[in-house]
């Protein structure tokens, strides 16, 4: 059976951490995927899996923290509603304003309100660039 790296309740071990690690760093040096297996004694696409192992947590880490973060403004939020929307009710104007500000920035951090709309035009020049870049990445990859 081949090893994956994670142990058993599915988390990746230390171990792998550590190589990912050591792989992402080499990738930020600028090192190819090739130099990079080279360097840690593994194939190419060893190397590249490591790299995108890396990634791939480091962008759950990131959606935990923002999501944590979030829970907290929500929290926040509700603490100022709670204590000023019996003002509010009451015709205090000053308690109406913020719990009006306070109902805006919960629709914003739930994503309540609809879209806005952009215009957004791609020129020539722009699809080019951007062919070119796709094609870097496509000889790159493994």
């Amino acid at each position: 059976m081949a090893r994956t790296g994670l142990n058993r309740n599915g988390s990746a071990s230390d171990t792998a951490r550590l190589r990912e690690a050591d792989a992402v760093e080499l990738r930020r040096q600028g090192k190819t995927y090739q130099q990079i297996a080279d360097a840690l004694g593994v194939s190419r696409r060893t190397a590249w899996r490591r790299v995108q192992a890396a990634l791939a947590a480091r962008a759950r880490e990131t959606v935990a923290d923002r999501d944590a973060l979030i829970g907290e403004h929500l929290a926040y939020i509700e603490t100022v509603l709670e204590g000023l929307l019996p003002k509010a009710a009451k015709g205090d104007a000053r308690a109406a304003e913020v719990v009006l500000k306070a109902l805006e920035r919960h629709a914003k951090l739930l994503g309540l309100d609809a879209p806005v709309r952009a215009s957004i035009t791609v020129t020539d020049e722009m699809t080019e660039r951007i062919k070119a870049l796709a094609d870097e990445l496509a000889e790159a990859a493994p």
